[in-house]
């Protein structure tokens, strides 16, 4: 196993194993979320967070509302798939 011979104190990686952007260009295609997708999975964890902690305290409004933002996120999420769909991702 040979390091850089750079003698780069920095890098102790085999040469092989080293990659930068460069050796990547074209190859990345840029795969951002819609917006709406990112929220709506923010909120079904926020949800089922409330409705776990709702239910091991007994607190039956807590859980309800767990159960809300948990369908609230769903609907938030689907949204969103349907915007990537129609740009084309």
């Amino acid at each position: 196993m040979s390091v850089d011979q750079n003698n780069d104190d920095r890098w102790c990686a085999p040469r092989n194993l080293i990659y930068s952007a460069a050796d990547f260009a074209g190859e990345v295609e840029e795969e951002i979320m819609d917006k709406d997708r990112i929220v709506g999975s923010g909120k079904q964890i926020k949800g089922a967070v409330k409705q776990v902690v709702g239910k091991a305290v007994g607190d039956v409004k807590l859980e309800s509302e767990g159960k809300a933002d948990k369908i609230e996120g769903k609907v938030q999420n689907a949204i969103g798939g349907l915007k990537d769909t129609l740009k084309g991702k």
